[in-house]
């Protein structure tokens, strides 16, 4: 009987893994993994040789209602039907994605995560202010300048260091945009005062969590202030959206234009329904 279950036990353990080896398993298939779940979480259209990439990102979703307006617009839904309405304007003369394309949250991470998966062009996040201040309003344009820990206290700073390390490589990837990411920045926010004639805030440069880490030209939109009920009413009338939606795309277009890319058939017609001329980059 002794041999016997000696026997079993001997078995047992060349026949069954140990812990951890299942550990190391798991995180080889998930390693696996994971670059075609971010994939497969979002609508993947056909990308035709040469397109430019755009990756929209509509701020919040999910359980994260973003800032809400006295007549319950909140930012994420605003955001979403805003992401929308550029990609139908773009789609076709360049591959568009959103990060998000229903009403659930996605990690902040995750949405820069996508667009460098998808070696996007550029990267736009999409959203709106908030306000305990009605009066509050405007829309503005931010890229990315990394914070640092100037004001810190000898004890804050230490705690800090380890921190500041891991996020510097992430800081370094945007820094090598930074002057396209303004010119963007610039660019759509050009087209958006020619055709809207919206309260101004400018262009700003902040530490965005959003745009850390993302490896292409990268801005973030706030289309106004939900808060402010003026501006909410404006926001609410779809017209609005579409005339904001035109501007954004239009400033897209003129960016990868001064870039040097070259211009599709389609936006061929529009320069030359815009301007009476032809055009050829």
């Amino acid at each position: 009987m002794l041999l016997r279950s000696l026997q079993t036990r001997y078995i047992r353990r060349m026949l069954l893994p140990r812990k951890s080896d299942l550990i190391w398993l798991l995180i080889l298939i998930f390693a696996a993994l994971t670059p075609k779940a971010l994939a497969q979480e979002i609508s993947l259209p056909a990308k035709l040789p040469g397109q430019k990439v755009i990756v929209l990102d509509p701020g919040h979703g999910g359980h994260d209602l973003g800032a809400v307006g006295p007549s319950g617009l909140a930012e994420k839904s605003l955001t979403l039907a805003l992401a929308q309405e550029i990609k139908d304007i773009l789609s076709g003369a360049y591959t568009v994605y959103l990060t998000r394309d229903g009403d659930y949250w996605v990690d902040i991470e995750k949405r820069t995560a996508i667009a460098n998966h998808l070696r996007a062009d550029v990267f736009v996040s999409l959203h709106a202010g908030g306000s305990f201040h009605h009066k509050a309003g405007g829309m503005a344009i931010y890229y990315f300048c990394p914070g640092t820990t100037q004001g810190l206290s000898l004890q804050q700073e230490e705690n800090t260091v380890g921190a500041i390390d891991t996020l510097r490589l992430w800081d370094d990837i945007q820094a090598v945009h930074a002057a396209k990411s303004k010119l963007l920045a610039d660019i759509v926010h050009r087209q958006l005062l020619a055709k809207l004639n919206p309260m101004d805030r400018g262009i700003h440069k902040a530490p965005c969590s959003v745009l850390r880490g993302a490896d292409m030209p990268a801005i973030l939109f706030e289309i106004g202030y939900v808060s402010h009920p003026a501006e909410e009413k404006e926001l609410r009338d779809s017209s609005v959206l579409a005339a904001v939606a035109e501007a954004v795309s239009q400033g897209i277009r003129e960016f990868f234009r001064q870039q040097g890319g070259c211009l599709s058939a389609r936006d061929m017609i529009e320069e030359d329904i815009g301007t009476g001329r032809g055009a050829a980059w």
